[in-house]
């Protein structure tokens, strides 16, 4: 996701946001920092450091493994047949 894990680069983070579908305020909420230092990444104003970027990482493995998850799930009107092994 990112070319330098130790610095992520506004653009990077930006397409970050995009993937996962976060807002500015959801996204520094995720990451446990002000709107206005997330608004400082984004600005380039300050870099993000590793553990940001590690942070973003892991939020972005958590959201597709949901997808993944959301996909296997049935549909409301699908009929569940439960086998049960023992």
């Amino acid at each position: 996701m990112f070319n330098n894990i130790n610095s992520p680069q506004p653009n990077e983070i930006k397409f970050w946001m995009r993937e996962i579908k976060l807002n500015i305020d959801e996204a520094s909420l995720a990451l446990g920092i002000s709107k206005r230092h997330f608004l400082r990444f984004l600005s380039g104003d300050t870099k993000a450091k590793k553990v940001h970027a590690l942070a973003m990482q892991m939020l972005w493995l958590i959201d597709e493994n949901n997808r993944k998850l959301n996909m296997l799930r049935p549909k409301k009107n699908e009929k569940i047949i439960k086998i049960e092994i023992k």
